[in-house]
């Protein structure tokens, strides 16, 4: 049975060139270790796709939430911040911070979310999940994407429509750590895309109203920005719009239909598959984060299977030594890092040679290789 993402919206900020991946400073709520280690895994597919001089934080709690929900997301976010490139307009802080180059919210997380404790969970990053089971990997990766600011700020309240009138209340008991704002009626940077099939643009209707409300459910709600068309052969992409809104799912996600179980755009749609992995957000993904102003890192974890990079790591598990092996030219290596859960740095590595692990704690630990045109990582487990 599939269930739902559901992911929202609370302040953003704006952006800007780097030339840094990202880094993730996670704290987690009520986690396992299999679960942080895949949570883990999860924000190190996303530091090989954006770039960032300043820390993500992210504080992720693993509680019971509503049947049928896995996850949701509540990003922190700032507006008409010094070099924002749209004024009035809300950006996810992690966004804001990067475009700035320095972190506008001190003392405050950037993306806040919940995990559903009581969902069957699958803790490997493996790819293959067992029959019953959902991918908390898979689920972590979608929703640090709507932390990104990959989401709307719409609602519908009975026939009427709006922009930035979300409320803590819409979304209790549930909270985050940092206030609430007062999203003054003003759109997200990826509500600025947003298009009827006629090319009207969504933050050019009355808001609220109910001509708003009514494309909301119109199935026809489609993102204009350069980058997502040129993702997606030159088509603008299509947006959840469904007949009966649903708050937290509906525009701030592709949709369903068309981009179903198995495309390579499905990461981002509402719903989440049983027995089933991805861990690529997919071109159109890409190119969206792109368009609200995200700078791009072209090394992504998931392209070396296609690159032709066969990596060995053997004895995996191991206690003491462990190989390390990558077919790739020596000099496109930039290098080879061994990781902890945290994301610290705990070690130096070299191509095809042994590496001792006796002094290490046990646990998870992660290869990050770093080359001239991709990064990479591989789980290791010390026993």
């Amino acid at each position: 049975m599939k269930k739902l993402y559901i992911s929202l919206f609370a302040i953003c900020f704006s952006l800007l060139v780097r030339a840094q991946t990202a880094s993730f400073s996670i704290t987690y709520d009520g986690f396992t270790p299999q679960a942080q280690a895949a949570f883990q895994y999860s924000a190190g597919v996303w530091t090989n796709i954006v770039e960032s001089a300043v820390p993500i934080k992210v504080l992720v709690h693993f509680q019971m939430l509503m049947p049928g929900m896995l996850g949701i997301t509540f990003p922190n976010g700032r507006k008409n911040f010094s070099g924002a490139p749209m004024a009035d307009t809300w950006y996810s802080t992690s966004l804001a911070n990067s475009i700035a180059g320095v972190e506008l919210n001190p003392g405050e997380v950037d993306i806040e979310m919940y995990l559903n404790s009581n969902t069957a969970w699958y803790f490997d990053s493996t790819g293959t999940v067992p029959a019953g089971q959902y991918d908390l990997a898979t689920v972590a990766i979608h929703e640090l994407c709507h932390g990104l600011g990959f989401l709307s700020l719409a609602k519908k309240t009975g026939t009427i429509g709006s922009f930035g009138m979300l409320t803590a209340s819409d979304f209790a008991p549930l909270t985050t750590s940092y206030p609430w704002p007062n999203l003054d009626t003003l759109p997200s940077v990826f509500d600025h895309f947003l298009v009827t099939n006629l090319n009207a643009e969504l933050d050019t209707f009355p808001n609220p109203s109910a001509s708003l409300g009514t494309k909301f459910t119109s199935n026809n709600i489609y993102f204009n920005g350069a980058n997502a068309m040129a993702a997606n052969n030159g088509i603008k992409p299509r947006i959840s719009a469904v007949s009966a809104f649903a708050l937290g799912s509906s525009i701030t996600h592709l949709n369903e239909s068309s981009y179903p179980a198995g495309n390579i755009n499905e990461m981002m749609t509402p719903n989440g598959n049983p027995a089933y992995a991805l861990h690529n957000p997919g071109p159109i993904c890409k190119g969206i984060l792109k368009d609200i102003g995200w700078n791009m890192n072209p090394a992504k974890v998931e392209e070396i299977p296609y690159m032709g990079y066969a990596i060995n790591v053997y004895p995996n598990p191991s206690h003491d030594y462990i190989y390390f092996s990558i077919s790739i030219p020596k000099e496109k290596i930039q290098s080879i890092e061994l990781k902890n859960i945290l994301g610290e740095k705990v070690g130096a590595m070299e191509n095809n040679s042994a590496y001792d692990v006796s002094k290490l704690s046990k646990g998870i630990y992660f290869i990050t290789i770093t080359a001239s045109d991709f990064q990479a990582v591989q789980k290791v487990v010390l026993d």
